[in-house]
């Protein structure tokens, strides 16, 4: 047992210094944004109390490449686990980190400027009554009586979720019974769970607001991210990282030399700028460095996508990586 959350343990070690890696790369290449009110290092910690309870142990089952895509996927939304904005779903081995109802919500707050949300069921018996403004396409509720006979029926005829933006727009999305069950058979359980048949008018209500917010998230722009920032982009800085990037780096044609007789690995010790002491490691390419990275430190190929990661990766190993091919020819 003891060898066995050791090894979990080290599973959820190298899984989140890689995640924290491939993060820190991207930010550094101004290619993820990480809202101001959002922690990836909080946010994972609660992926694992998710991901290590011993009622699905989901660390141990699925496989570490897609429990890391699963999280990184996690970070980039901005969403916590933990507070079920999202959640973790096992198909086989392979893990998929999925957007809860509530997860909408946030996200259409961050981005599609929502201020707030209700969404209602409709029950067989309920005086329900609608109208569509010609004008603006805009539905809006004219009527809805319930009583407390209706309440509560597993007859249902429908949902509706009222959201007001932050300009003061109010909106309404309608669905029927027809649709929601349309959406909820795009699901895996088809609308069969346990939670479907006994709680149908909760269910409804999370469809409906679903809808609702996947419009406000798709429509909006990421602007938010830049407001109140303490450091703006610079236009230069960012056209300099662009034409850096522009050019994938490949290790399908990178220079391959023979070291079977005798391969030699300098390793020397060195400071940073920071005075974190690394260990200096030379290659002789880059895709050398890839394999020892694989290999001998147990990263994942997925992580190690170019020189950027390569070096990111290897820093998190507490390696600074130097590249010095070999030369060859007479005299060498």
């Amino acid at each position: 047992m003891a060898n066995e959350n050791n090894q979990v343990a080290e599973i959820k070690k190298d899984i989140s210094a890689q995640v924290l890696a491939k993060i820190e790369v991207f930010r550094s290449a101004g290619e993820l944004r990480i809202p101001k009110d959002y922690s990836p290092e909080n946010a994972l910690k609660s992926a694992y109390l998710v991901l290590t309870d011993p009622k699905s142990n989901l660390l141990a089952k699925c496989s570490k490449e897609s429990v890391a895509n699963a999280l990184l996927k996690m970070v980039v939304w901005g969403l916590s686990p933990l507070k079920k904005q999202c959640d973790f779903i096992p198909y086989g081995d392979k893990l998929e980190c999925s957007i809860e109802y509530t997860g909408n919500i946030v996200l259409a707050k961050r981005y599609g400027h929502l201020k707030n949300i209700r969404a209602n069921a409709i029950f067989a018996g309920d005086t329900f009554e609608f109208g569509v403004d010609t004008t603006t396409g805009r539905k809006k509720i004219i009527k809805h009586e319930q009583t407390l006979d209706s309440i509560g029926s597993k007859d249902l005829k429908g949902a509706y979720a009222v959201f007001e933006l932050e300009d003061g727009t109010v909106d309404v999305e309608i669905m029927s019974m027809i649709q929601i069950r349309d959406a909820w058979n795009q699901g895996p359980m088809k609308g069969n769970s346990p939670a479907h048949k006994n709680f149908p008018d909760q269910m409804a209500c999370k469809t409906v607001i679903n809808r609702a917010c996947k419009l406000l998230i798709r429509a909006s722009d990421d602007s938010v991210l830049y407001e109140d920032s303490e450091e703006k982009p610079d236009p230069a800085e960012a056209e300099k990282n662009e034409k850096a990037n522009s050019k994938p780096i490949g290790f399908e044609n990178a220079e391959e030399v023979d070291f079977e007789e005798q391969q030699t690995i300098e390793v020397k010790s060195t400071k940073s700028e920071e005075t974190v002491a690394l260990n200096t490691m030379t290659f002789p390419s880059l895709n050398k460095a890839k394999e020892f990275l694989i290999n001998d430190c147990g990263m994942m190929p997925e992580f190690l996508t170019d020189e950027a990661t390569i070096r990111a990766a290897a820093r998190e190993q507490g390696i600074d990586l130097e590249i010095k091919k070999a030369a060859s020819g007479p005299g060498f």
